[in-house]
């Protein structure tokens, strides 16, 4: 139940809980009912470090398709760089 909860948490923007949800023995790879993964909702949101942290707990950029998630909204979290590079951040 707490971990339905703080799914839906994220779900709904705190993404910070990412790191206390995979800590608490949640897989990586976790998915909301409608088989949204955890990595898709921290790219939707911009959340880097989450992204970073479910990499290292077994997730992989497949689910974020061939763009890996990045939108507009991604950038605006980055500080608006278009020069952002993905590889320097999760490496």
């Amino acid at each position: 139940m707490a971990n339905e909860n703080t799914l839906a948490r994220i779900v709904a923007g705190r993404t910070d809980l990412v790191f206390d949800y995979v800590s608490s023995g949640t897989t990586a790879k976790a998915k909301d009912r409608d088989g949204v993964s955890l990595i898709e909702w921290c790219a939707y949101y911009g959340d880097v470090s989450a992204i970073r942290l479910l990499l290292l707990n077994g997730e992989s950029l497949d689910p974020l398709g061939n763009n890996f998630g990045l939108t507009p909204r991604f950038f605006m979290a980055i500080g608006g760089s278009v020069n952002f590079s993905l590889s320097r951040v999760l490496t």
